[in-house]
């Protein structure tokens, strides 16, 4: 005889073997959104450290990997779709997770901002429409279509959405890469000359890991992933090595080709779309447009991906409504959690782009804030979470997870002074209202309501 709770176990299995190391991978470097991400992030980076970007670029991808390495410790004993709210809650309980798994999710609702308003702007650019471009009404419709249209591939199954993020994938890194070469060559020279601009080594850090971040997707996945304990950790480190590559390319040439001047003065705005059309005349100009959209427009759909696993797993472990752990019977994915997500980030992304004057600099610094908060403590969790189980592994789980979170530790301590007002406020607001609401709801009883 089935019980009710067989029933619930099975209703909520995602699809499980459903991807390789390729596809896993290939989500992780997309999740990261390597044009959109390198088009509003390097004006900023020259801003703050001038021509040593594509120094800080590497540099900030050691506490990074640090972090891959906490991750893969954590997902080999405990391949949860949650990943460090499950982690989390096992170490310092339900409480913290809960906070941890909210930072999560209200990182990836912040970035959905930055995407939409992207892939608006970038298409109503492509089509020649420029008074569109600069209405934020025509920019809050056609962002809202966008995120609509991705929750609905993003639902309709993880083998459909890895096979768009590979085509996709492919190419907005042809494009970069093209661009980086045209660069190099019009600037006749590989040098660079020293150019610290306003010296804010820490902030850059933290730009440096906004670019980053997105490889833990990979992570996200593991239950619908073939090995599940040992692919999404490969994937995540080959999705990082490519990403360090090309992004200090990419930096590297934007440098050379326009200087640190330049770039700073659009480092609230984008380079690819003041930049582009001179270096790769029109054609090319629409070209790498057309590439920094389908970044954007991958990235939410890989940044939907993620986050309604986690908070199925928040839901699963009973810091969500229950409701949000139902899963589609026809494409086993995650039902309320998509709907709900997407629901958020439009009202997020309409309320910011109707009143922000800043909203591409401000969700950049307000989600690198976030995601180095959940990394820190993804770090400071592998010692507690392994208490008594350190024989043969003191390296990976007392060494490198120490070293991991003192970097980011140290990173936004020391950027707290040069962020700027308007990224706090909104890491103040999330917090606060995440507070509120984890601590709302009454954790369950020992050995009641968890499936």
């Amino acid at each position: 005889m089935t019980t009710t709770a067989d029933s619930r176990s099975r209703g909520r299995s995602l699809r499980r073997d459903a991807l390789g190391l390729g596809p896993s991978t290939a989500i992780g470097i997309s999740s990261s959104a390597p044009a959109y991400s390198v088009a509003v992030a390097v004006g900023l980076l020259a801003a703050y450290v001038g021509t040593a970007a594509p120094l800080v670029l590497a540099l900030s991808a050691v506490p990074v990997v640090l972090v891959t390495l906490c991750f893969r410790e954590l997902n080999r004993t405990e391949p949860d779709c949650g990943t460090t709210f499950p982690w989390t809650e096992k170490a310092f309980g339900i409480g913290v997770g809960r906070m941890v798994g909210w930072t999560t999710v209200m990182a990836c609702v912040l970035v959905m901002s930055n995407l939409a308003q992207v892939a608006s702007v970038y298409t109503y650019l492509l089509l020649g429409l420029d008074d569109l471009a600069d209405s934020r009404p025509a920019q809050a419709a056609l962002g809202t279509v966008f995120i609509a249209v991705m929750a609905v591939l993003a639902y309709r199954g993880i083998r459909i959405a890895a096979w768009t993020q590979a085509i996709l994938l492919t190419v907005e890194v042809v494009a970069l890469l093209w661009f980086a070469v045209n660069a190099f060559r019009e600037a006749g020279t590989l040098s660079l000359a020293t150019n610290t601009g306003d010296g804010k080594w820490a902030t850059g850090v933290l730009v440096a890991v906004f670019l980053y971040w997105g490889w833990d997707s990979s992570f996200s996945v593991n239950e619908e992933t073939r090995e599940p304990r040992r692919t999404p950790a490969v994937a995540a480190l080959i999705a990082n090595g490519f990403l360090i590559v090309l992004y200090v390319v990419v930096a590297w040439s934007a440098l050379v080709y326009a200087g640190v001047g330049p770039l700073t003065e659009i480092a609230d705005d984008d380079f690819f779309s003041v930049l582009s059309n001179d270096l790769l005349g029109t054609a090319g100009g629409k070209l790498l447009i057309g590439a920094v959209l389908v970044s954007a427009l991958a990235s939410t759909q890989t940044t939907i991906l993620p986050t309604a696993r986690t908070m199925l797993s928040m839901a699963r472990r009973d810091a969500f409504p229950g409701q949000f752990a139902r899963i589609s019977t026809r494409f086993h994915t995650p039902s309320v959690s998509t709907l709900v997500f997407a629901v958020a980030s439009v009202l997020i992304y309409v309320t910011l782009v109707l009143t922000s004057d800043a909203v591409l600099a401000d969700a950049v610094g307000a989600v690198a804030v976030l995601v180095s908060l959940y990394y820190l403590a993804t770090a400071i969790a592998v010692p507690v979470y392994f208490t008594g189980q350190l024989k043969g592994r003191v390296l990976q789980r007392v060494v490198v997870p120490l070293l991991a979170a003192a970097s980011f530790a140290v990173v936004l301590v020391l950027a707290v002074s040069d962020v700027g007002t308007g990224p706090l406020v909104v890491v103040g607001v999330t917090m606060v209202v995440g507070a509120l609401i984890m601590y709302s709801m009454k954790p369950p009883a020992e050995g009641e309501g968890r499936v």
